[in-house]
C-alpha cells in the first residue's frame, strides 16, 4: 500500500530543506565576498568578458603579437 504522509512530516521536510538552502546561500555569499576582496587586493581591475572579446577583435594581429 502507498505510504500516506502526514502534514507534519511534509512540513518538517520543507522546513529542513529551507534551512539547508539558507546555509548554502550564506556560504555562497561569503565565497563571493572573498573573491571580490581577493580581486580588490590584487589591484588590477578585471575586465568583463565582453570587453575582453571586443578588445581582441579591435586589435590588429600585429598589436596582439606585440602585447605578448
Amino acid at each position: 500500500m502507498a505510504k500516506v504522509l502526514k502534514f507534519k512530516d511534509v512540513n518538517s521536510d520543507v522546513e529542513h530543506r529551507l534551512k539547508e538552502f539558507e546555509k548554502l546561500r550564506v556560504k555562497f555569499k561569503t565565497e563571493v565576498k572573498k573573491a571580490e576582496a581577493k580581486r580588490a587586493a590584487a589591484g588590477k581591475p578585471s575586465k568583463g568578458i565582453f570587453k575582453s572579446i571586443s578588445d581582441f577583435f579591435t586589435d590588429s594581429p600585429a598589436n596582439r603579437a606585440a602585447k605578448k
